[in-house]
């Protein structure tokens, strides 16, 4: 019959109490990656157009998607498209339906396309990392205001991610086709 003593007492209940106190951390440690989702990318996502002038009666613009991964994990993404939206300067003003929540309509597409190319399956971008995709395209000099939207799919999950901006066609200098702040 082994005998009682105190020290071993004290060694049992402290490797009973580590046990304890691993096992609550481990818990702790992965309901806390569980609710603050981290193994989902967190992301900043910009659209914007830089005007570049007016070449042959159209404004050459330059359409950039900004995605910077501010997550711990990669973010990989498909489909990311654009549309380049806009009011020409004669038409009235109209206020949208339901679809776009009855915001002012920009009834015509100037131009719609893909900033990852087809032959892609996908893009990626590291934690950490700002990538910019650019397109460029034309707008009739008739056109005054332009919505561009873009989007993109997360590839694992399917699901989509949205950014849109409103710009006022800077006017331009007719003979030399600069443009000027408007």
């Amino acid at each position: 019959m082994p005998t009682f003593t105190w020290s071993a007492f004290f060694e049992f209940i402290g490797k009973g109490f580590t046990a304890i106190v691993a096992a609550v951390g481990a818990w702790w440690a992965f309901e806390k990656w569980r609710k603050r989702d981290e193994h989902f990318p967190r992301m900043y996502f910009e659209v914007t157009a830089n005007f570049l002038g007016l070449q042959d009666g159209q404004m050459i613009v330059e359409v950039v998607a900004a995605l910077e991964n501010k997550g711990v994990v990669p973010l990989t993404i498909k489909n990311l498209d654009f549309k380049l939206r806009g009011i020409h300067s004669h038409d009235r003003v109209e206020i949208g339906d339901e679809s776009i929540r009855r915001q002012v309509n920009f009834p015509r597409l100037i131009a719609e396309g893909k900033f990852i190319p087809a032959t892609w399956a996908y893009s990626f971008i590291y934690p950490g990392v700002r990538t910019e995709y650019n397109f460029v395209a034309a707008i009739p000099a008739d056109i005054s205001f332009i919505r561009v939207q873009a989007d993109f799919e997360y590839l694992t999950s399917g699901r989509s991610h949205h950014a849109a901006k409103i710009y006022k066609l800077p006017s331009t200098d007719s003979q030399s086709g600069d443009t000027q702040s408007a």
